[in-house]
């Protein structure tokens, strides 16, 4: 497993599908994970990547990718969930002093995750890293049969020529940053942001974690809630002493529900929180609401880490909730006594009880809400 320890320079990044993954450079001790990001790769993939389907040239590949760091050189990698899933790099070119500097590029997309936007979001970054290094231009070498490749280079914003030469294409990326380009990452950046909320604002399914037998208890709280709010899609409970709570399916563990739910409700203690949040990543869960309150600065960052790992969407600790008062959504996942009234005001505090009192006197007045968000005071949404 690739190098998860603090990083300087990494940042985390939102794909076109609402996914996360984190941005960093690569060092020696990730040499194991990109070796294997390419050896899993098809025969057909290797040979695209390298003109070739020569094994030696993915050991030849992560040996370059993850040396200790050197002029003129500089390697990004793609992480998702521990495992590396995207490279680029770029090696500058000789030139006389005064004169453009350019750099040959190279960019490779783990098996099974192409598609995501992982090529261009390394890009972009790549592209950034080169300017701050007084490189002016990217090329790079193609097989003209690689259409993905090439239509990452041409989607990318920046100004590309391109030279034919039989099988081969040689493509040139100027790297200044006009309109056009800053246009292209916008608006990359608001599909992205649009799609990492639909799991936590119009989610097909919830489970909520820590729904009690107690009728008062903040997990049945929020069930009920659900329930009485028409929530559409599919609803369950976790509880491993119930087979079923207000009328809703319960199972166990996270890990038993029978499907993945977009959205997960934790209503847990404190110390069973990150637990639960690893449960809910290693799973596939998109995003988290945590309610729990009292969480200690170790269990938080933990919690926070965990979100972090595996790209889920984090609203909480310590907070009343969400709802989505969309007649296709219906989603109440708060446990406030008094339902929001649907209507074309979207509703942020950071107080619970600041919420639950907003929401009575809304209802009081006759005011409709179209979403509520109750966020921490510790920990901001992710």
């Amino acid at each position: 497993m690739t190098d998860t320890t603090h990083r300087s320079d990494a940042v985390h990044a939102l794909l076109a599908d609402g996914s996360a993954v984190e941005i960093r450079g690569a060092g020696p001790r990730d040499r194991d994970d990109v070796l294997r990001m390419h050896r899993e790769m098809s025969p057909e993939d290797l040979r695209l990547r390298f003109s070739a389907a020569n094994p030696s040239y993915a050991s030849e590949a992560a040996v370059r990718i993850c040396a200790p760091a050197h002029p003129g050189y500089r390697a990004l990698l793609a992480v998702a969930q521990g495992r590396v899933v995207g490279v680029a790099e770029y090696t500058a070119l000789p030139a006389a002093r005064g004169e453009p500097v350019s750099a040959d590029m190279a960019l490779a997309v783990a098996e099974g995750r192409r598609g995501q936007g992982i090529g261009t979001l390394l890009l972009e970054h790549l592209v950034h890293a080169a300017r701050d290094a007084g490189i002016t231009t990217f090329t790079a070498e193609a097989l003209a049969e690689n259409h993905a490749v090439l239509k990452v280079f041409a989607d990318l914003g920046l100004r590309t020529s391109r030279h034919f030469d039989g099988t081969d294409v040689r493509c040139t990326v100027h790297l200044e940053e006009d309109e056009r380009y800053l246009s292209a990452v916008d608006e990359r950046g608001r599909i992205a942001d649009v799609a990492s909320l639909r799991p936590l604002l119009r989610p097909r399914s919830v489970a909520v974690v820590g729904a009690g037998r107690r009728p008062r208890s903040v997990g049945r709280a929020v069930l009920g809630n659900l329930r009485s709010g028409g929530f559409g899609g599919a609803l369950y409970a976790v509880n491993p002493h119930a087979d079923v709570i207000d009328g809703t399916p319960a199972y166990p563990r996270v890990a038993t529900l029978p499907l993945v739910p977009d959205l997960v409700v934790v209503a847990v203690p404190a110390p069973a929180v990150p637990e639960t949040a690893q449960q809910c990543g290693a799973l596939g869960v998109r995003a988290l609401v945590v309610l729990t309150a009292g969480l200690d600065a170790a269990q938080a960052g933990a919690l926070f880490t965990t979100c972090r790992r595996y790209g889920m969407r984090l609203v909480g600790p310590n907070c009343l909730g969400i709802a989505n008062t969309a007649d296709e959504v219906r989603l109440n996942a708060t446990f406030a006594t008094h339902s929001p009234l649907p209507g074309r005001a979207g509703v942020a505090v950071q107080s619970g009880g600041v919420g639950i009192a907003l929401l009575e006197r809304l209802g009081r007045l006759g005011v409709g809400i179209s979403s509520f968000r109750s966020a921490s005071k510790r920990l901001h949404r992710l």
